[in-house]
């Protein structure tokens, strides 16, 4: 039987969704167009052979229309941004907000495309796992190695009596020279104290979203979160 924990993993890999196609370089603009219209999504992955080689928007396609004729004739247009198998689903959280996406590609580490992740997962997967009834949030801190401390954050999260549940890494590939953002989800009842705490040693925070009812935060800060949990 498995445990609380074990049950609220959230690789990507658990969470690949086959419902929608997939473009090849050879199609044509036009037939790319349709494909993203009848299965109304704004963007859709474009592969050669079993290799993914970025995705492509319906704004871009129409913006080209006039100028090629294939996929190929617009390949320095594709976007990069991807999700890999082994990856925190929460991962994708920066990405469907940088993109505007509702679905995004999920690659092995040959570069080959797996499936999609759907942005209605992250709403499924708060509601059934609890975590909309529980104290606590994400915190996504930009992380610079000579300026920030792991553990001068871990110890202000532990003086709110806070529980580091999970926390990855991630860079944006579309802006190099930004810092690496550390996305921490911590259990809390003291959500609100702790990003005070944390703005008062300096850690700059991009966002920070919080799960279920919480003291009077600043409401921007939890917009992204917002718009999965009411879609």
């Amino acid at each position: 039987m498995a445990t609380k924990n074990e049950s609220l993993a959230m690789l990507v890999l658990s969470y690949l969704s086959f419902d929608y196609p997939t473009l090849s370089l050879q199609d044509s603009l036009p037939k790319a167009l349709k494909a993203m219209e009848s299965h109304k999504v704004p963007a859709l992955s474009v592969l050669d052979g079993k290799k993914w080689v970025g995705t492509i928007s319906a704004v871009q396609i129409s913006q080209q229309l006039s100028q090629a004729s294939k996929l190929k004739d617009i390949q320095s247009e594709f976007q990069k941004d991807k999700l890999e198998l082994e990856e925190d689903i929460l991962a994708s959280l920066p990405l469907f907000e940088s993109t505007g996406f509702n679905v995004l590609p999920v690659i092995n580490e040959e570069g080959n495309w797996m499936g999609y992740i759907h942005q209605d997962v992250i709403t499924n997967m708060f509601i059934q796992s609890g975590f909309t009834g529980k104290n606590g949030g994400i915190l996504r801190i930009p992380f610079h190695v000579q300026r920030d401390s792991m553990s001068v954050i871990l110890r202000i999260i532990e003086e709110n009596k806070g529980l580091m549940v999970r926390s990855f890494f991630h860079r944006s590939e579309k802006n190099p020279q930004a810092l690496p953002e550390w996305v921490i989800q911590v259990q809390t009842d003291q959500f609100s104290n702790l990003v005070k705490s944390l703005e008062r040693h300096d850690i700059g925070i991009e966002k920070a979203f919080a799960f279920g009812q919480q003291e009077d935060i600043d409401q921007m800060r939890f917009d992204l979160l917002l718009k999965y949990l009411n879609p």
